[in-house]
C-alpha cells in the first residue's frame, strides 16, 4: 500500500489577474449546468431466506453504487453508509446498483441478490427519489424429503451443480437449499443420484435440468417402481418441480435456523476473546416456522456443567423462575415477535458469563437443538416420533478464549470484508487481496486468479505465517474485466488442490483517458477570443490563466510547434509580467483541469478539477521541457537564495472541486492535506529539463492517503506552473515550460 509523504506546506497554483483599470466580466461557461440531490432507498427481497439470514444484515453489508457513462461515481458498503440527506450529483442520466449477499458458484449458506434503477437528475427534476429492490440472482435446487421412502432406497446422496461447482445433499444436508450463482453461456443443473435399492445394490440415476433460471426452484422428487429390475435406478423416476421464489402463493420451509445479531462472533461460528476480558455480550437468534416444540441447551464440557448447574436446559416456554435461574448464571432467553409466521428465541450469552470460563487452550462448546412445531398431532397412533417432534435445527456455541483454542476451518482466509472496503485494493491492472495464514502446518498456500471464462488458472504464492496479515499483490490484469479468484493450499492432484476456497469474483477499474492530452486541439471563447486547450466554445477539461491575462493583452499559455512528443502542438506556459499603463503584475505561465470562473479585482477565482471515473493509477506521465529564467520578482522568502525561478507540476484526486483564490484578503491557495484530497504527486523543477530543443518524459508517482481506502476519487486535477510561487506574483519573467501527452498511468 502506498504511504503518502510529507510535504512542504507552500503551495503553487496558476495566477491570474485582470486590472481594475479595465472593466472586468467572467467568461465562465457553465451557466446551463446544475446540480441536483438522489435520495436512494435500498431494499432486499429475502423471501427465500425469509429473514433467517437477517435482512438487516445484508443491508448492512451491500454494495451500492452511483454510475453514469463515465464510471462509477460513488461506492457505498451499506446502506447505512447512504447519505440521509441526499447524493448530490450534476444533471445527467444515471444507474444506482446494488448488490448483496455472496456471489459464489454454489453453496448452502451463500446466496446473491442484487437489482438496478435508471435515474435522470436535470433542472425539470432536481431531487430524485430512487428505490433499488435486490431480489435473489441465484438459481436455487432441493430435494423434496417427503418423497424419500427408506423401504425403496437408502444411504440416499444427490449431488447437484453446474460447470463452476457443485454440492452434495446427503444425511444432515438433504433439506437444505442449494444457491448456485451460474456462468456466462450455461443455463444447465447436472444432478447425480444414488444409493442403495430395496435390494441392497447400489444404483446411480443421472439428469440434467435445462434452461433453469435465477429466483427460480428447482425441487427433484422421487417417484418409485415396486417389483420389476431395480438394478441401474430402474425403479426410480425424478420429477423435477420448478417454483417461482417470487409468486406469494410459494411457501419454502426449511428446518429451524440460527444467526448471530449484530455483535456476531469474530472469527467463523467461534466467539473468541480474552479469558476475564470479553466486553460485549453475544446473542443468538432462533429461528422457526410455525412455532417451536422444543428449544435446548445442551453441554458435555464438565467446566460449563459445573458453571450452569447442569449439562442440559429446556429453553422453550420457560416460566419466569426459570428465566431467572438463567440469567443468574449470566444466560438470558427472551421471545422475540413474529412475523410472516417466523417465531423467535434471543439467547444471550453475556459478559459475565463469558468471562466466568477459565481460560484454556481447547474450546468450549454448548449445543443450541431447536424443534419447530409442524409436526402431526400426537394423538394420531400412525404418525412417528420424527413427524410429531417436527423439524430440527442444531447450533454449536462455541467460546475461544485464547489464541490456541481458535479453530480456524480454513488453512487460510481471503479477509473478502477488508478487501471490499478498501477502494484502493482494486485498480485498472492489479489487485491487492489481504489474506491471513490460519495453519501453521498449511502447505503450499497460493492465491489463484483468472479472467471470468478462462479455465486456467494463475498462481501467486503466499509467503506470510499463521495470525499474521499479509497482502498479495497481483499486476499485469485487463483493465474493465471480470476476474475470478481464490486461494489452494496443500498438494495438488489432477488440477484439485487438497484446500480450495469458494470462488469471489471482482472486476477491474477502467482506464481514464485524460481529453486532450495531446494537446492538439486548441479553440477561443468569449467576445474576446481567449485562447484555451480544447475545441468548441466551451472549456469542458483543461484551461490556463489567459482570461486574466488577457485584460493586458496578453497570452500566458498558447499551442506551439516547438515542441511536440506525438502530433503537431504541445501547450507553451510563459511567465511574464503583464501590465496596463503601467500597471500590472507578474503571472505564471500556467495550464491546469478545471475552469477559470471569474476575476476578482485584480485577481482569479479558479476551480481545480474535473468529473473523473474513480480510478486509481499510480503515477502521471508527461513529456516537457522547460528553461527557467532568473529570478525577476520576489515578494516574500520563497525564492531566497534562488537565482533562477522554480517550475512544478501536480496531479491530485479528490472527492470534489477546488476553489483557488489569489486575493490577499480572502486568499485560498491549493493545499494537498485538504480533507477532499485522496491523492497527490508533485515534481519540483530546480533547474532545466530536457535537451534543448526536445521533449523529455516526466513521471509523478501518485501517493494516496489512508482516507482513500473509503472514498471513490471523483475529480482529477492537474496543474503545471512556469513559476511555481506565482500565487505569490514572485518567480522570473520569462521562464517557459511546454508540456505534451498527458498520461495517467495504471500499474
Amino acid at each position: 500500500m502506498k504511504i503518502f509523504r510529507k510535504i512542504k506546506n507552500i503551495y503553487p497554483a496558476a495566477v491570474l489577474f485582470c486590472f481594475a483599470v479595465v472593466s472586468c466580466k467572467s467568461e465562465a461557461p457553465f451557466a446551463d449546468e446544475g446540480e441536483g440531490l438522489l435520495r436512494l432507498r435500498v431494499e432486499v427481497d429475502s423471501r427465500l431466506t425469509r429473514a433467517v439470514e437477517g435482512e438487516n444484515d445484508l443491508k448492512a453489508n451491500a454494495r451500492i453504487y452511483i454510475s453514469n457513462e463515465k464510471g462509477v461515481l460513488n461506492k457505498f458498503i451499506g446502506t447505512q453508509s447512504i447519505p440521509y440527506d441526499g447524493i448530490p450529483l450534476r444533471y445527467g442520466s444515471y444507474v444506482a446498483e446494488a448488490m448483496a449477499g455472496d456471489s459464489v458458484s454454489a453453496s448452502f449458506t451463500k446466496k446473491y441478490f442484487k437489482g438496478a434503477s435508471d435515474f435522470y437528475i436535470g433542472s425539470n427534476s432536481t431531487t430524485a427519489q430512487v428505490s433499488i429492490n435486490c431480489k435473489i440472482a441465484n438459481v436455487v435446487a432441493s430435494i423434496d424429503e417427503g418423497s424419500i421412502d427408506s423401504s425403496f432406497m437408502d444411504d440416499l446422496k444427490v449431488v447437484i451443480g453446474n460447470s463452476r461447482g457443485e454440492l452434495t445433499y446427503a444425511a444432515d444436508s438433504i433439506m437444505n437449499y442449494g444457491y448456485f450463482m451460474m456462468p456466462n453461456g450455461d443455463t444447465s443443473l447436472k444432478y447425480t443420484v444414488s444409493g442403495v435399492n430395496g435390494r441392497g445394490n447400489p444404483f446411480t440415476k443421472e439428469g440434467v435440468i435445462e434452461n433453469v433460471q435465477p429466483a427460480h426452484n428447482y425441487r427433484l422428487t422421487f417417484e418409485y417402481k415396486s417389483g420389476g429390475d431395480n438394478e441401474g435406478g430402474a425403479f426410480l423416476t425424478i420429477v423435477v418441480k420448478e417454483e417461482n421464489l417470487y409468486e406469494d402463493v410459494v411457501t419454502i420451509v426449511g428446518k429451524p435456523a440460527f444467526s448471530w445479531s449484530d455483535n456476531n462472533p469474530a472469527v467463523g461460528s467461534q466467539i473468541v476473546g480474552t479469558a476475564g476480558q470479553f466486553e460485549t455480550d453475544k446473542t443468538l437468534r432462533a429461528y422457526a416456522y410455525n412455532g417451536f416444540s422444543s428449544l435446548t441447551l445442551t453441554t458435555t464440557d464438565p467446566d460449563v456443567s459445573s458453571i450452569l448447574g447442569g449439562s442440559e436446559f429446556e429453553l422453550f416456554d420457560l416460566a419466569e423462575s426459570g428465566i431467572l435461574e438463567m440469567s443468574e448464571k449470566g444466560i438470558t432467553v427472551v421471545e422475540g415477535d413474529t412475523k410472516d409466521n417466523i417465531h423467535r428465541y434471543f439467547i444471550t450469552f453475556s459478559t459475565k458469563f463469558l468471562n466466568s470460563l477459565p481460560a484454556r487452550d481447547t474450546e468450549y462448546v454448548l449445543t443450541v437443538t431447536a424443534v419447530d412445531a409442524s409436526g402431526k398431532d400426537a394423538s394420531d397412533k400412525e404418525t412417528s416420533d420424527k413427524e410429531i417432534r417436527g423439524k430440527k435445527g442444531v447450533m454449536d456455541v462455541r467460546i475461544a478464549n485464547t489464541e490456541a483454542a481458535i479453530v480456524y476451518e480454513d488453512p487460510i482466509i481471503i479477509q473478502i470484508e477488508d478487501f471490499e472496503k478498501d477502494l484502493t485494493a482494486v485498480g485498472a491492472k492489479s489487485l491487492s487481496i489481504p489474506v491471513t495464514i490460519t495453519n501453521d502446518n498449511v502447505e503450499n498456500p497460493k492465491l489463484q486468479y483468472r479472467a471470468q471464462g478462462e479455465s486456467a488458472w494463475q498462481s501467486v504464492d503466499i509467503n506470510a505465517t499463521r495470525s499474521i496479515d499479509t497482502v498479495v499483490t497481483i499486476t499485469g490484469l485487463n483493465p474493465a474485466t471480470v476476474y475470478e479468484y481464490r486461494v489452494v493450499a496443500g498438494s495438488e492432484t489432477d488440477g484439485k488442490f487438497e484446500f480450495e476456497s469458494e470462488i469471489a469474483t471482482v472486476t477491474t477499474e477502467s482506464q481514464f483517458i485524460i481529453p486532450n492530452a495531446s494537446m492538439e486541439d486548441w479553440s477561443e471563447y468569449g467576445s474576446k477570443s481567449i485562447v484555451f486547450p480544447g475545441s468548441g466554445s466551451e472549456r469542458t477539461f483543461w484551461d490556463s490563466g489567459n482570461e486574466g491575462a488577457q485584460k493586458a493583452g496578453d497570452i500566458l499559455t498558447s499551442s506551439s510547434s516547438d515542441f511536440h512528443h506525438t502530433g503537431n502542438l504541445s501547450a507553451r506556459l510563459e511567465s511574464k509580467f503583464a501590465s496596463v499603463l503601467g500597471i500590472g503584475k507578474f503571472a505564471a505561465g500556467n495550464l491546469f483541469v478545471g475552469s477559470y470562473v471569474k476575476t476578482d479585482g485584480t485577481d482569479g477565482v479558479l476551480e481545480f478539477g474535473r468529473q473523473y471515473d474513480g480510478s486509481h493509477p499510480s503515477a502521471l506521465s508527461v513529456w516537457v521541457n522547460y528553461r527557467p529564467a532568473s529570478v525577476s520578482d520576489r515578494k516574500t522568502d520563497n525564492l531566497t537564495g534562488k537565482d533562477y525561478d522554480i517550475g512544478q507540476i501536480y496531479v491530485a484526486l479528490s472527492t470534489e472541486p477546488v476553489e483557488i483564490r489569489t486575493k490577499s484578503s480572502n486568499q485560498k491557495l491549493f493545499n494537498p492535506q485538504e480533507s477532499c484530497i485522496l491523492a497527490y504527486g508533485e515534481y519540483t523543477f530546480d533547474s532545466s529539463y530536457g535537451d534543448d530543443g526536445a521533449l523529455k518524459e516526466l513521471k509523478i508517482p501518485i501517493q494516496y492517503y489512508e482516507r482513500a481506502k473509503s472514498q471513490q476519487p471523483l475529480y482529477l486535477i492537474i496543474v503545471c506552473s512556469a513559476s511555481k510561487f506565482g500565487d505569490y506574483f514572485e518567480g522570473g519573467r520569462g521562464s517557459v515550460m511546454y508540456v505534451d501527452d498527458f498520461e495517467l498511468v495504471y500499474e
